[in-house]
């Protein structure tokens, strides 16, 4: 055999090589950055190795800022078309411009390379359909590429291979706003879901910025919820011995530099992965007991009772806990936590007393509370025997949280049955992020299971087979006779 012939044959091996492994694909493509220093890039190519395999469904990344998550995702494109070219690909972003962006990178620069061109023989955009925004490759009739920014339109598009949602969260200010995390979310469940054919694979890049966002749904303690089954790589830019994950991309000084510099929610999400939540938390998720339902279904309780903490503002929640006692155990069956105004939040408070069975349930009236408690008695009146009563509170609310915190994750539990988006879904999320000491916008979840477990504390039982109504007592006697319970 020729010299000539062997090169022609080891050259063809090489490129069937790159044809099959992405990993491969990408040393071939740019030698220059995939080095074996880079080890995170081995890593993220090996999973994206199985999303193409079929063996990973749900994939989710997080690593630092310029380490080469969108390179490595926009090659990845291009190998996934370069060897299904009718196949289709989504990739959506915080912005239509940076959407488009990683579009025409593919597009303009991967597609066009070369060394592409050398795996992927013929491999052409077409010239009828090769909008930024949606492209087709020759031969195929629906596009092989689209995108689009977090709240835009995806009209009658459909993505069979692989679905891209590439850091829906623009930066700390975004992370921080409830209003843009609750319309992220809402746009992912209703548009960017929506477009996905069966068997499409789900990716998602992003900065772990909060436990709300998508990615931090979906993967964190609680996204048994949304049951979803994701393969999760999360690269910190220090490790665990405080030294840079990868020297090449920066060094152990040159992080620890940035560091100084930077504001401590930003450097633990942006850099570290810890989501702005997670510093501080009083209620994390892995603290809290959880029951489901049927657990409890066939056991009768010593008592339910309820706190209700109507809201302050609009922008504020009414929540309104229900728990069923149990001995010393607390069992958080219902929430009622809305914005709502209080021609909708009356008859569903209402109607939570009346089918839990609610014995005794107690209403704030620091904001209009006594008259909303009025209203509760007309509306269950004839239905049930429930007490209702109502109470100023003048202590500190800050203060009233973090003293019965311990009791809380002591002797309540709380469901892992509820559904996605309802109101004790919110309810579990608004609490779990409350930063103790810190700044929250909203407390509402906190301080009304704050609430439910002082009221908790005052109540003592007699046995369960000798309980009755009337048996029921306050360790404080002066209490009794302010509520006028029975």
């Amino acid at each position: 055999m020729s010299n000539i012939s062997r090169e022609i044959i080891l050259k063809e091996l090489q490129l069937e090589l790159c044809r099959r492994d992405f990993y491969e694909f990408c040393k071939y493509i740019d030698p220059v950055f995939f080095t074996k220093a880079k080890k995170h890039l081995k890593q993220i190519a090996e999973a994206f190795q199985k999303v193409a395999d079929g063996r990973i469904k749900k994939l989710a990344i997080s690593m630092p800022p310029r380490a080469g998550k969108s390179y490595i995702t926009s090659l990845f494109c291009a190998w996934m078309l370069g060897r299904n070219p009718l196949g289709s690909i989504m990739r959506n972003s915080y912005a239509a411009k940076l959407a488009e962006k990683f579009s025409k990178d593919i597009r303009d620069g991967i597609l066009t390379n070369p060394k592409y061109l050398e795996i992927f023989q013929g491999t052409k955009v077409s010239r009828t359909s090769s909008s930024i925004d949606g492209w087709s490759l020759e031969g195929n009739v629906q596009p092989s590429y689209f995108c689009a920014g977090v709240g835009g339109a995806i009209t009658g598009l459909g993505c069979t291979m692989v679905a891209i949602l590439d850091d829906p969260i623009k930066n700390i200010e975004e992370a921080m706003s409830e209003t843009v995390i609750e319309n992220t979310w809402n746009w992912y469940t209703s548009t960017h879901l929506s477009r996905l054919e069966k068997g499409c694979a789900e990716i998602h890049i992003a900065t772990r910025w909060s436990r709300k966002d998508p990615i931090g749904r979906l993967t964190d303690e609680y996204a048994e919820t949304y049951n979803a089954d994701f393969t999760v790589i999360n690269i910190s830019a220090l490790d665990e011995h405080g030294q840079s994950f990868c020297d090449e991309i920066k060094t152990t000084e040159e992080y620890l530099a940035i560091r100084k510099v930077t504001d401590e929610f930003i450097w633990e999400a942006e850099f570290m992965q810890r989501p702005i939540e997670s510093k501080g938390l009083l209620f994390p998720v892995e603290e809290l007991k959880r029951f489901t339902l049927d657990e409890i279904r066939t056991k009768k309780p010593d008592g339910v009772i309820g706190f209700c903490d109507t809201a302050d503002s609009g922008k504020d929640f009414l929540s309104g806990p229900i728990g069923k006692r149990f001995d010393k155990d607390t069992y958080i069956t219902d929430v009622v936590f809305t914005q709502d105004g209080v021609e909708i939040t009356e008859p569903l408070v209402a109607e939570m007393i009346i089918d839990t069975g609610c014995e005794l349930f107690k209403i704030e009236s620091n904001n209009g509370g006594h008259s909303y408690a009025r209203n509760i008695r007309k509306l269950i009146q004839g239905k049930s025997p429930c007490a209702v009563v109502d109470e100023m509170n003048m202590k500190n609310k800050e203060t009233r949280i973090l003293m019965n915190a311990g009791y809380i994750k002591e002797y309540f539990y709380f469901r892992s049955d509820y559904e996605p988006g309802s109101d004790y879904d919110k309810f579990m999320r608004y609490l779990t992020s409350y930063i103790k000491l810190g700044k929250n916008k909203h407390d509402d979840a906190p301080d009304s299971i704050t609430g439910l477990a002082e009221y908790m504390k005052l109540i003592n039982y007699t046995a369960p087979e000798q309980k009755k109504k009337k048996d029921w007592f306050f360790d404080n006697e002066e209490k009794e006779e302010d509520y006028l319970i029975w």
